[in-house]
């Protein structure tokens, strides 16, 4: 009994020496703070997890409005020919979604705004790359619809515009009396074929950079030349558009800007654009599945490779040094 007296007297002392221990105390608070804290620290990553997926569901929502809101749910344009090869010319009628304006171009550019305007049929006599998009009211823009037509025992269409040296009748009198004393002019509206001289991607270009062309022929006066072929122009990038999600591919537009002759400033007009590859067709695929994988595929950005042809047009009657 003595023992088990002295055995309870020891253990009261070893608590009561541990209770009034400082260390002892400190590391207990210590503990208990550093258990509570990480408890915080876990609590603010499950936190952050969950504010992060709301953010990634909200930006993919968006993405998508996006891309709805840019195309206004525009019906691709579609052609009442399909692609193929013709033995004679064939009248090609182009449709979209009701109410919205159709534009094409059958010279390898993409069309915009500023190209023709569809109003009726269109007859192709010649080998001929149709492409068209389709503009609502509210400013979308559908996808490119494009066919190709080949004609069998038919050349390509040359540039359309005035010829090399025809004269319009808005020549001022100054103008055709100075044609009559000798000096050579170029009318407005005096086509003016080019080629790039150096690559142009949408990856990499910005609104605003110069173009170098060249005078892909000899530009003539009536029999006399007056601009050599692969004398310098200059274009400006007035738009660039990279790849967007659900396959919306990059776009370049661009406008001509002059021909340097001999000194002469020769003022230019014409703009084109050039898209790359549409994937929408395989986004929209892969937005069928459980994951918004379609959100993942871009198009591809667009480029113009040297040696592209481009024709633009003289914005003025303008003479040039008697040689």
């Amino acid at each position: 009994m003595r023992a088990l007296l002295t055995g309870l007297a020891l253990s009261l002392v070893a608590v009561r020496a541990q209770a009034q221990d400082p260390g002892m105390q400190a590391a207990q608070m210590a503990s208990q703070q550093a258990m509570m804290a990480s408890q915080q620290a876990t609590q603010q990553a499950l936190n952050d997890m969950q504010m992060a997926n709301q953010n990634a569901l909200s930006a993919q929502q968006q993405a998508i409005a996006n891309s709805q809101t840019s195309q206004c749910l525009i019906a691709t344009p579609k052609f009442s020919v399909a692609s193929g090869t013709y033995p004679s010319a064939v009248t090609v009628r182009i449709n979209s979604s009701r109410g919205a304006a159709i534009y094409y171009t059958t010279d390898g550019w993409t069309p915009t705004t500023a190209s023709n305007r569809y109003f009726g049929p269109i007859t192709i006599d010649s080998t001929t790359t149709l492409q068209a998009i389709a503009v609502s009211r509210c400013a979308g823009r559908s996808h490119v619809g494009a066919a190709v037509y080949k004609l069998t025992g038919v050349a390509a269409a040359p540039p359309q515009g005035p010829g090399l040296h025809s004269v319009p009748t808005s020549i001022s009198n100054a103008a055709a009396a100075a044609t009559a004393s000798g000096e050579p002019l170029l009318a407005e509206g005096t086509a003016v074929p080019l080629v790039f001289a150096s690559d142009v991607n949408s990856k990499t270009a910005h609104v605003g950079d110069k173009i170098a062309l060249t005078l892909a022929q000899d530009l003539k006066a009536g029999e006399v030349i007056v601009v050599r072929k692969g004398t310098s122009s200059v274009a400006t990038i007035t738009e660039v558009d990279k790849p967007h999600v659900l396959g919306r591919p990059g776009e370049v537009i661009f406008k001509a800007d002059y021909l340097q002759a001999d000194g002469t400033v020769i003022k230019l007009r014409g703009t084109a654009a050039k898209e790359g590859e549409d994937e929408a067709t395989k986004a929209a695929a892969l937005m069928v599945i459980p994951l918004p994988i379609g959100l993942l595929v871009h198009g591809k950005d667009a480029e113009i490779q040297p040696g592209a042809r481009f024709t633009a047009f003289v914005d003025a009657n303008t003479l040039l040094p008697a040689n």
